[in-house]
């Protein structure tokens, strides 16, 4: 009679079809073929003159663009899970995705920047306190969002959150333009950002019943080499 007393589907619980379902996508969309890579090096272009003409439109852009999320939310997976073989490849991405990130936002600064450009939004102190919270709440977000269809329109939203990508790109300026303090000050932001987002991952994906999930991953993973 009174449909919105009926009890929805709780946020706290997830299918056994939503679980596989948002592993296949997490394995599929971290590869080399599904344009993970092209997508990120797209957006290290873009934010990376964001920060050297301080157009903060351009650096969302690109944030917005960029795919860091994913293998982070991988990682989360397979400590819950406890899947070796899926958080070995998932490191394995981060670390390229990393490589990457400061080697193009580098290479770029060198062609673009004079020395004198400073990235006037890193501060000279980081509070990571801060920074972790933030990135623990985006992190949450982000972790039901890619389980809960219903929330996967705020995706977009959380990697703006996020900052993930400028504080990388920032890394590669720091390095073409020799400023130690921006290198280090842009590392610990990234570092920040990227404990609080596993952290929060780990504690949605145990809630939502991924802790054994290894076979699932393994399954996806398998079903993505066997593509190649």
């Amino acid at each position: 009679m009174f449909p919105f007393f009926q009890k929805d589907p709780s946020l706290l619980e997830a299918s056994r079809k939503e679980r596989v379902d948002a592993i296949e996508r997490l394995i599929s969309q971290g590869t080399f073929h599904s344009g993970y890579y092209l997508l990120l090096l797209l957006a290290t272009l873009i934010v990376t003159p964001g920060l050297l003409l301080d157009n903060v439109a351009v650096i969302i852009g690109g944030m917005i663009l960029a795919p860091l999320l994913i293998p982070l939310l991988s990682i989360s997976l397979s400590l819950v899970s406890g899947n070796t073989n899926g958080f070995i490849r998932s490191m394995k991405i981060l670390i390229i995705s990393i490589i990457v990130t400061i080697g193009t936002s580098a290479v770029l600064t060198m062609v673009l920047a004079e020395a004198g450009l400073v990235v006037n939004w890193i501060p000279d102190r980081i509070n990571t306190g801060v920074y972790i919270f933030i990135a623990f709440c985006s992190g949450v977000a982000a972790a039901f969002a890619w389980v809960k269809e219903n929330l996967s329109s705020s995706v977009a939203g959380v990697a703006v959150a996020v900052s993930l990508l400028p504080p990388l790109c920032a890394v590669g300026v720091g390095l073409a333009l020799w400023q130690p303090v921006l290198m280090n000050n842009s590392a610990i932001l990234f570092l920040a950002n990227l404990v609080g987002i596993c952290m929060a991952g780990f504690l949605v994906f145990w809630i939502l019943g991924f802790i054994d999930a290894g076979g699932e991953e393994e399954k996806a993973i398998k079903k993505v080499e066997d593509k190649k």
